[in-house]
């Protein structure tokens, strides 16, 4: 058998494989639901029972978009470590309240701040019914969000558009420290 005849039965071998792998790698892309790559911006806002919806911002008279945070999404890097961190504002800096990572499957928070924080502590309470804190994520592209689980049930989200979602963190749930959650999004 001449080199030549030995290249083309090799080649031969081989291609199967590397489309097997092309296809795998294309597997692996699609089950992502959330756009690696995509920009993401986050907005809080807050709505006590009987209120109507402000934005985090309007607490110290800022416009709406005053604090939106900009990431990324990525496996492998969180996005908003230290959410709703402000370093100046009329109360003093404000250390951030959640880390919160996407991943191509899931949306994850960790409440940061300790039962000692001079500003957060303030606030740590279990949500009375018609208390939300909401977290808008805006996408650059389509997030692909059909249907969501929660491992939380006062942690809600919510399909505004095809590049708005919304984490509700609505009655009975336990704003205090060591506070986390995880949705998982298909």
């Amino acid at each position: 058998m001449n080199f030549s005849k030995l290249a083309r039965l090799s080649l031969l071998a081989i291609l199967p494989l590397a489309v097997l792998a092309a296809c795998g790698s294309d597997d692996d892309g699609a089950s992502e639901v959330l756009p690696i790559g995509a920009d993401v911006t986050l907005r809080n806002t807050l709505q006590d029972p009987g209120q109507p919806e402000t934005a985090y911002p309007s607490l110290f008279e800022q416009p709406e978009d005053a604090f939106d945070e900009f990431g990324t999404v990525s496996n492998t890097d969180t996005e908003f470590p230290t959410a709703l961190a402000q370093p100046e504002t009329p109360m003093g800096e404000i250390s951030g309240l959640y880390e919160i990572d996407l991943t191509g499957n899931s949306i994850s928070f960790s409440l940061l701040p300790t039962a000692d924080n001079p500003f957060w502590s303030n606030v740590f309470e279990v949500h009375p019914e018609g208390k939300f804190d909401r977290y808008y994520l805006t996408f650059s592209e389509p997030h692909n969000i059909e249907s969501f689980s929660s491992d939380n049930s006062s942690v809600n989200l919510r399909i505004d558009s095809p590049t708005v979602a919304v984490v509700e963190l609505g009655a009975e749930y336990d704003m205090n420290p060591g506070t986390e959650f995880t949705i998982d999004v298909e």
